[in-house]
């Protein structure tokens, strides 16, 4: 926002290279306002009044309290913001965000409709309205306006990305691997940094769809173009262990991330179960203990714990991590432990 504002007001001084230069990237609304300069149309975005600047300080506080639970008093702060200046769609934004997380879906979807479809943050907006849609369960709606963004002249890599997205909330993996492959056919090559992030959510559709072969052929493109990216060689890593395939590689891919990202739980994790796999259970234990401390909240590390500590013949404090497990797994998995805690670990009820 305040990028876009400071370019509007470059190009109010004839100063367009340099109003070019501030809106340099892929995001959805930066591209869309280097679209606009170039048909010689105006951005609309900049804070030219008193009134504009103080509704860009009330949003600026609002976003910092706003990370505490209580969200009264920034609503309160962004109604203030919206009223001083209602041109600003941010605040729109912002005030949905607010509302949605205070338990106020409905508010949010009819507030985030009233953003005009010309404003360079519509974009932004349809993203949190689809997002809002979905955690209400309206697939039906979510997608709807998904597919109208992608059917609308001009749709980008950011349109076929969120139509993506919400096809892989409906598990309709195979169309969303779809959608994402035209994302990456839309995308400028050698002018998109995160051209590696869409290639590594096609991964992973494809994979939930079941076919790992194209999944691996995807994120050793995204490897070409982020070779020393934690997330990537975890995932391949992970991806070559739980199916058995070049197990020295894919440790040493898993390795390699955790060194880059010693912090990261997941990636601990997805260590501790290389090391189980490979039968060195005393520091496969160690390391999913220390995933497990680090995100509390994961069933995958819990289970993965359980499974160690069982096979080691530790068989209560097997019991304990899988009932862990038991507070956040979905419901394949749960059924799995639930077969776990009755009969103890077998090859039918083993983590893959």
């Amino acid at each position: 926002r305040l990028r876009l504002a400071y370019a509007d007001s470059l190009l109010g001084r004839n100063r367009q290279a340099d109003a070019l230069t501030m809106l340099q990237g892929n995001d959805e609304a930066l591209v869309a306002a280097r679209t606009r300069i170039a048909a010689g149309k105006p951005l609309g975005m900049a804070m030219e009044t008193p009134a504009a600047g103080f509704s860009e300080m009330l949003l600026a506080l609002a976003i910092e309290l706003s990370r505490d639970d209580n969200k009264a008093l920034p609503i309160v702060l962004t109604q203030v913001a919206r009223h001083a200046n209602p041109a600003n769609s941010e605040g729109t934004i912002l005030l949905a965000l607010l509302q949605d997380g205070d338990g106020r879906p409905d508010d949010a979807l009819a507030l985030l409709g009233r953003v005009p479809a010309d404003d360079l943050l519509v974009g932004e907006a349809l993203d949190v309205e689809t997002r809002i849609l979905g955690d209400k369960g309206d697939y039906q709606r979510a997608l709807g306006r998904a597919q109208a963004a992608v059917q609308a002249r001009g749709a980008g890599p950011h349109d076929y990305g969120r139509l993506a997205n919400v096809l892989g909330d409906m598990e309709r993996h195979t169309e969303a691997a779809a959608a994402y492959g035209e994302a990456i056919a839309r995308t400028e090559r050698g002018s998109n940094a995160e051209l590696w992030t869409l290639h590594l959510l096609r991964a992973a559709s494809l994979e939930q769809a079941d076919r790992w072969g194209e999944a691996k052929a995807e994120l050793e493109t995204a490897m070409k173009l982020e070779p020393e990216n934690p997330l990537l060689l975890n995932f391949l890593g992970y991806g070559k262990l739980e199916r058995g395939e070049d197990l020295d590689l894919a440790e040493a891919m898993i390795r390699k991330a955790s060194a880059l990202r010693p912090d990261d739980a997941s990636i601990t994790d997805s260590l501790g179960w290389a090391l189980y796999k490979r039968g060195r259970l005393p520091e496969a234990i160690e390391t999913l203990a220390k995933a497990g401390a680090g995100d509390p909240t994961q069933a995958e590390i819990h289970e993965h714990l359980g499974d160690a500590l069982y096979t080691a013949g530790r068989r209560i404090e097997a019991r304990f991590s899988w009932q862990a497990a038991m507070l956040t797994a979905e419901d394949k998995v749960k059924l799995r432990l639930e077969r776990k805690l009755e009969a103890g670990l077998t090859t039918a009820t083993a983590a893959p």
